[in-house]
């Protein structure tokens, strides 16, 4: 049994040593560094983490590491973070059934809602069709949004055509890298029917506990849509149905939300930094996606596994040669990236359990895997 303690976040001299050598560099127009500058700076322990070539890692999409932290404390104890699960906090006990219509030819499977609450949408899944982006058109917008003031930049991803109400998610980027570097899970999750937020920092040095904080007042966001007057999403969203997902600092601000937010329904890390810490308290169904290649997060996702309680559905994926962004994008490692963060946000965020088939399988590219499911 795990002893329970409470959470505090703590800054070791190896990972003040890790944030002052990354800084040391010249951010690039954008809010990364240059290469030239990643490689020289970006350092575990004195070990050099140069950048992988996009190619190689998430799908020709970058994942920078770079720098500058001004404006944080890095002595601060964070205040705890916690989210209004607005009305109503526990499912409900039925749902009316929409009945699907009959599939054929190349028309899009209707969604359907069970009588359990689980939004089921379309025919049965795949291996292939979980994989790849889903049959739903995209709408991505920045307009009209609420200005959330606990971070930066935002783009909402809206599946077009699919049949409400909708679970959605909130997804934070790393240290100094922009809304950018992880944006690519928008379009992915919405084309299978999940409303998905991508947001920026209101500063690329913010400390993990800090992007905790940015993903739930994401949420109040996403709330907000529901009642928007013209939104896209407009009294079609589901409030009992959020997950939270982030890379490196944001993948720890996501262990973190989780730990201190039991009304979340799913959480995923991508590749998660946050020396130290432990999450005994996590409740929340959580997977961890990390690369055993990964100079600056690699083996932490292992102590976050271990620190979580039996009793929480939790799962690790550790891609053998995968660099620090080898989550950022879906088709990372012959997309078994998304499948398996697809997969595992359809059974615990729709509760879906036509996916589940998907995470017990055990990933060709795997070179650490392990569940309790």
């Amino acid at each position: 049994m795990i002893a329970k303690r409470g959470f505090r976040f703590g800054w070791s001299a190896t990972s003040l040593f890790l944030i002052a050598a990354c800084s040391a560099g010249e951010a690039d127009g954008d809010g990364t560094a240059s290469d030239a500058t990643r490689n020289e700076n970006a350092t575990n322990g004195g070990v050099a983490a140069p950048r992988p070539p996009a190619s190689s890692t998430n799908g020709g999409a970058s994942g920078p590491l770079g720098t500058g932290n001004a404006g944080t404390d890095l002595e601060t104890d964070p205040a705890p973070v916690s989210i209004d699960p607005g009305p109503g906090s526990s499912p409900p006990a039925s749902v009316p059934v929409n009945a699907p219509a009959a599939v054929g030819g190349d028309t899009d499977p209707v969604p359907a809602v069970s009588q359990s609450g689980a939004l089921i949408r379309g025919a049965d899944p795949s291996l292939a069709s979980a994989t790849s982006p889903g049959p739903f058109d995209v709408e991505t917008t920045s307009d009209g949004l609420r200005d959330g003031p606990g971070y930066g930049t935002q783009t909402l991803h809206v599946p077009v055509d699919a049949e409400p109400p909708f679970a959605s998610v909130v997804i934070v980027p790393g240290f100094v890298s922009p809304e950018s570097s992880i944006r690519a899970w928008g379009p992915f999750l919405a084309s299978h029917g999940i409303v998905t937020l991508t947001i920026g920092t209101n500063n690329g040095g913010d400390s993990p506990d800090v992007r905790a904080r940015a993903l739930l007042d994401g949420i109040e966001t996403l709330k907000a849509e529901n009642t928007r007057a013209g939104g896209p999403v407009e009294g079609e969203m589901d409030l009992e149905r959020f997950g939270v997902m982030g890379w490196s600092m944001g993948g720890g601000g996501t262990l973190i939300a989780a730990n201190e937010s039991p009304v979340l329904r799913a959480a995923v890390s991508l590749a998660a930094w946050s020396p130290g810490v432990t999450f005994p308290e996590n409740s929340v169904p959580t997977l961890m996606l990390a690369g055993s290649a990964d100079p600056l997060a690699g083996g932490q996702s292992q102590g976050f596994f271990e620190s979580m309680s039996e009793t929480t559905p939790k799962m690790l994926f550790e891609v053998a040669g995968g660099a620090h962004d080898i989550g950022n994008d879906p088709r990372s490692a012959s997309g078994e990236i998304g499948r398996y963060g697809l997969s595992w946000l359809k059974v615990f965020l729709e509760g879906d359990e036509r996916y589940r088939q998907f995470l017990l399988e055990e990933p060709a590219s795997q070179s650490d895997f392990r569940d309790n499911l």
